[in-house]
């Protein structure tokens, strides 16, 4: 019995990091179900601080979205060597940034005890993604800067027209701050995944991603996908929570945000670079 399931293990789990081949649906659910406890986990450490999951602290958290995607770009690069470049494969690097995020916060908020805890927190994030680039940067080239205006371009104006419809039409929660962000960061991920896939010859490692592909042709469907169900989802959030759990909403939005703006960049930084 012991060999089927070591076999198991490594071909769902252990190859898809060791060899990068990215997602497969046993995994692909796995990983959905240990971030489900993460934040779980996340939201009872935040309350031991005594941390409100609001804007400012999204905010102050979202240099180490970028610190996450420039270090999985430099595993791209082949910058770190095996088992180190092991840890900087996804989904291992989102558990590895979140241990890292809670040290970091943890011993600040216990040396600073006002308010300017969340803003040494950002500043240590702006300084570990400063380092990340200039590493970058001197070991390689910008190749290709015209995606970056492109996944931006492209994403913009289709939130523009989302936020013009919803402002119309009273769509409340669409033109809402925190889920325009969230909407944005998907548009941003699926605009890479098309500009990656269907221009540049990249391949996409996410299981639906490889179906729309697979069937037809082409990854602009990203885009209507995402909008439709992260509209429902977002309509969903704003009507079932109330105030009383503002804090568990916000969170599950920061988790919906970091899983759309991480491979957003991480996309868009390996293309301009041409990693």
């Amino acid at each position: 019995m012991l060999e089927p399931i070591r076999q198991f293990i490594y071909t769902y789990y252990v190859h898809p990091i060791t060899h990068d081949t990215g997602y497969n649906p046993v995994n692909t659910i796995t990983w959905a179900l240990l971030l489900i406890l993460c934040l779980f986990l996340a939201l009872k450490i935040l309350k031991k601080l005594d941390i409100k999951v609001d804007g400012r602290f999204i905010a102050a958290l979202s240099p180490y979205i970028f610190v996450g995607a420039s270090l999985r770009v430099m595993e791209d690069a082949r910058l770190f060597s095996p088992p180190v470049s092991y840890m900087l494969i996804t989904p291992l690097i989102y558990f590895l940034l979140f241990f890292c995020c809670v040290a970091i916060l943890a011993g600040v908020r216990f040396q600073v005890s006002d308010f300017r805890y969340l803003a040494i927190f950002a500043q240590v994030g702006v300084l570990w993604l400063f380092a990340n680039l200039t590493i970058l940067l001197r070991r390689e080239e910008i190749i290709l800067p015209w995606v970056l205006f492109a996944v931006i371009g492209i994403s913009g104006v289709i939130m523009l027209m989302i936020y013009g419809i919803a402002a119309k039409f009273g769509l409340n929660f669409l033109t809402e701050r925190l889920n325009i962000a969230v909407l944005a960061a998907h548009l941003l991920d699926a605009t890479s995944s098309f500009i990656g896939i269907d221009l540049l010859g990249y391949s996409g490692k996410h299981v639906i991603e490889g179906i729309i592909v697979k069937y037809t042709g082409s990854a602009a469907g990203m885009l209507p996908l995402k909008l439709g169900i992260l509209i429902p989802v977002l309509y969903l959030l704003d009507t079932h929570f109330d105030e009383e759990d503002r804090e568990l909403k916000n969170i599950v939005l920061l988790a919906i945000l970091v899983i759309g703006l991480a491979p957003a960049v991480r996309n868009t930084l390996r293309m301009v670079l041409g990693v």
